[in-house]
């Protein structure tokens, strides 16, 4: 038998014409059937895509929200005289009062996890970083790619009960940089969650907005599905009970068991699921499951929980573990704050302290060998002179002796200079050795000789000093070329001060004042007996390629010009005169010849 009902709803008298019309067509049908489905909230049933119910819970959802794939062709079991395959969601089939990891509300459609936990299938499909190990079937779900740090890290905007306001995980509003937060479920209630078109190819096509950036006509909509939802789940199986016969009550318990007695058998037999090497730390406060217990349990001892005030500031503690800085207040957060700081500083202290002892036993060692560094290169140098000197005789020796026998004798190899050897390239002949300094320089600020390698030579005063003696330090050494050179600070103090001199007024002869720096060309002196300098103009009858033009005083610019050919025999004649050309005649041949033909035999 088909179950026949009617659903009264009281709505509010809308503003939009469209949801007035809406609701009046709704009311004039008086439609027998409402079924809307829990997770989209739509309440088209197609051929393809039904809208099934659970027998055993009630709860209406479309088969591809939920992942059915056609399992049942009916919506419930006793929908028609033949009897056909009872269907039950997959939280009456294990037989459980699930509890949402990932929000507080305890209504809907549930999903199990890899790891034996449930959450909403509405939540699994909203919240990011959510996995599902068969898309179409859409389980198990798997929460362990989701960062651990999002549980609790947000409060929600629509909870009730400030207890459950940081449970589980909130998404954010899509729209832009909307900084509102809110659990899954809450938005489904006040009717704020959307979905892309079938047409659109959207890798995530499931989209969250807040009050105010929601569409109100599709917000209403949702939102009064939503109530008819509520309402009708709970009267129907109140109907359900009086209608359904005996015989089809014991056929639903009796396929009921069965799929009760085959989850437990799968729950056995399924392999662990994959955990972290890592534990992964979760606040207590975020488990909505965890806050339900301790609430019952405070009610069995007796304990009131309001006057308990809900204090969220340990969920905005960094990554690392470190707690913020709290206010000093006379409460266990703060004394528990206060030695967790004293416990860092004396920790970051014997490790300075133990940092400090090994920096100075290095350093000691570090001048020990720089004192055997220096004896060393004092006694090489030593020897060098020792052994050149002792080489000089012996070569002033050999000398003699190859003029008391009269003939030239070879130099032994032991008297010869000591060529520099190449390393072969087994001891790393391409790699260039690093020549050690002879010498320790020390730094002009500290007078220490530690850390050759960062000291910086003062092109100007031909000091050294460390990078970070510097006022202000650095971090690099600068860049030294041929055209440009460092100076330390005293030594660019001492420059800026030239440079103010530079700047000083000067007088003209006029008796105005200017500054140097202005001053593009000297000023020359013209004593007042003397005739002006003749100004000079230019030819422009000659052009010269890559010249300047050249400048004749106007006295002179009324004299005949010179020819070109005399003026490029001039030029010649002002040119370096070349060697002497003698002409002779061949030793050989008897013929004339000049200096590109002959060639001076020496005699």
């Amino acid at each position: 038998m088909i179950v026949q009902m009617t659903v009264i709803l009281k709505l509010e008298m809308p503003q939009d014409s469209l949801i007035l019309e809406k609701s009046q067509n709704w009311s004039s049908q008086k439609m027998d059937h409402i079924l809307i489905c829990c997770v989209c909230l739509g309440d088209n049933s197609e051929d393809a895509d039904e809208i099934i119910q659970c027998d055993n819970c009630g709860i209406t959802v479309h088969e591809g929200c939920y992942g059915v794939d056609g399992e049942s062709d009916s919506i419930m079991s006793s929908a028609s005289e033949n009897s056909t395959e009872p269907w039950f969601c997959d939280a009456c089939k294990c037989g459980v009062s699930p509890s949402c990891e990932l929000c507080p509300n305890q209504d809907g459609i549930f999903k199990e996890t890899d790891a034996g936990r449930w959450v909403h299938i509405v939540c699994a499909l909203y919240v990011p970083g959510v996995a599902f190990g068969d898309i179409d079937k859409l389980r198990p779900v798997t929460l362990t790619e989701m960062n651990y740090s999002k549980y609790g890290a947000k409060e929600c905007s629509f909870c009730e009960d400030p207890r459950f306001a940081r449970t589980g995980v909130c998404i954010s509003c899509d729209a832009g940089m909307c900084r509102a937060y809110f659990h899954v479920t809450c938005a489904q209630k006040e009717g704020l969650l959307s979905e892309a078109a079938a047409e659109e190819d959207i890798a995530d096509p499931f989209f969250a907005y807040c009050k105010q950036h929601a569409d109100r006509l599709d917000r209403k909509w949702k939102r009064k599905n939503y109530l008819a939802l509520q309402s009708y789940c709970k009267m129907s199986l109140q109907e359900r009970e009086k209608q359904l016969s005996p015989e089809a009550q014991a056929r639903i318990n009796a396929r009921l068991q069965q799929y009760r007695a085959k989850a437990e058998l799968a729950r056995s037999t399924r392999p662990q699921a994959w955990v972290p090497r890592e534990k992964l730390p979760r606040p207590l406060t975020s488990s909505a499951s965890a806050i339900r217990k301790l609430m019952r349990k405070a009610e069995l001892m007796g304990i009131s929980t309001d006057i308990f005030p809900v204090d969220n500031s340990d969920t905005s503690s960094s990554v690392d573990g470190r707690r913020k800085h709290k206010q000093p207040a006379l409460t266990a957060d703060f004394v528990n704050y206060y030695f967790e700081r004293n416990m860092r500083m004396i920790q970051i202290q014997e490790n300075m302290a133990e940092q400090k002892n090994i920096k100075d036993k290095l350093e000691n060692e570090q001048e020990k060998l720089h004192v055997e560094y220096n004896k060393l290169c004092e006694s090489l140098e030593e020897l060098q002179n020792l052994n050149g000197k002792l080489r000089s005789e012996g070569q002033g020796i050999w000398a003699l002796l190859g003029r008391i026998t009269g003939q030239k004798l070879n130099i032994p190899a032991i008297l010869r200079a000591p060529k520099e050897r190449k390393p072969s390239k087994k001891e790393g002949g391409a790699q260039k050795t690093s020549i050690l300094p002879a010498v320790l320089y020390s730094c002009g600020i500290c007078k220490k000789n530690h850390d050759q390698h960062l000291l910086l030579l003062c092109d100007t005063c031909k000091l050294h000093y460390h990078l970070g003696c510097l006022d202000p330090p650095l971090t690099r050494m600068p860049r030294k070329t041929k055209n440009s050179y460092w100076q330390c600070s005293e030594c660019d103090q001492a420059g800026s001060s030239d440079m103010e001199a530079d700047m000083a007024m000067e007088t003209l002869p006029d008796g105005t004042k200017r500054s140097r720096r202005q001053i593009k060309e000297p000023v020359k002196f013209v004593p007042q007996d003397m005739p002006p300098e003749p100004k000079k103009i230019p030819i422009r009858n000659t052009r010269t390629r890559g010249r300047k033009r050249s400048f004749i005083p106007e006295e002179e610019k009324h004299e005949e010009r010179i020819p070109r050919e005399r003026r490029q025999r001039q030029s010649v004649l002002q040119k370096k005169p070349k060697a002497e050309d003698l002409r002779t005649e061949c030793a050989t041949c008897k013929g004339t010849g000049d200096n590109e033909n002959l060639v001076r035999y020496p005699s």
